[in-house]
């Protein structure tokens, strides 16, 4: 290991051990929200020439945005929801039949990747639904994104949709940020509004991202366990979850078939897991 490497590893090291100081003494919110205002002040001038290039394209309020995904930096929202777009347009050509589909993201914050969506799969007829916990997320997406279906959900299942409504349903970056009864509740609920033969698509914290454990959670983690850092809100971005790519296969999906595992495919701007699946018949 070159000296680079590990300064870089007791960085990181010394980082996740000053965030769970923060976690365990409730100071991780508040710290949070000056992160807001931090982020904000170093992003502003590229947000300007990002806008001013872009002026039909409706971005988020920031702290809506900044809730969802740690940042507020206007042309990574665009490009990253494009690229997961695509990504999700490419697995339903794999694994999908059928014209026109029912598709629903769950999880869905201010619109991130299926304001993307309908472009990405082309020729594809396609119906949008959408769904998250956030109201505030769910108003702002209902005003500025037209031609989608957007619905409120609680915390805990179930979601505001019949059963066996959907062909596909998506949640990218959702189960990481869910408690471990969270995990099973939710997945038999989106079983639930799945059509027969219908795939759920969705992101974990896997090998890729387990260098942010501490040592005590990686042994954890290499033992298949799942692994929850709590003591915030669940749901929120600092409430965390790592998934050993055994637990998902063994337990989250024990009642399903495996159709993908794409660790951290990075063709597409991701570095968590991808996994599509099935439920067994």
């Amino acid at each position: 290991m070159s000296v680079f490497a590990s300064m870089y590893g007791a960085m990181s090291t010394l980082r996740q051990r000053v965030a769970e100081v923060l976690r365990t003494t409730r100071l991780l919110t508040p710290v949070d929200r000056l992160r807001l205002v931090v982020a904000l002040v170093a992003s502003r001038r590229e947000n300007r020439r990002f806008l001013a290039g872009h002026p039909d394209f409706p971005v988020p309020p920031p702290a809506l945005a900044f809730d969802a995904y740690h940042h507020v930096r206007w042309r990574e929202y665009h490009d990253s929801g494009m690229a997961h777009a695509r990504l999700v347009a490419d697995l339903v050509r794999q694994h999908v039949a059928g014209n026109p589909l029912r598709i629903c993201e769950w999880g869905c914050g201010p619109g991130r990747v299926i304001r993307h969506l309908r472009t990405a799969l082309g020729d594809r007829g396609v119906e949008l639904f959408a769904a998250d916990a956030n109201a505030a997320s769910i108003a702002w997406c209902r005003e500025h994104l037209p031609d989608i279906d957007f619905r409120p959900n609680q915390q805990d299942p179930p979601l505001p949709f019949q059963a066996e409504a959907f062909d596909v349903l998506y949640a990218i970056s959702v189960f990481t940020h869910l408690s471990a009864r969270s995990h099973e509740q939710w997945m038999a609920e989106i079983f639930r509004v799945l059509r027969p033969g219908g795939v759920v698509l969705f992101t974990t914290h896997g090998d890729a991202c387990a260098d942010r454990l501490l040592p005590g959670e990686l042994k954890r983690y290499r033992a298949g366990e799942l692994v929850v850092r709590g003591q915030v809100r669940e749901g929120s971005k600092c409430f965390v979850a790592y998934h050993p790519p055994n637990y998902v296969r063994e337990k989250l999906l024990a009642d399903a078939q495996v159709l993908v595992h794409l660790p951290s495919p990075a063709a597409y701007q991701m570095s968590q897991d991808v996994w599509v699946a099935t439920k067994k018949t």
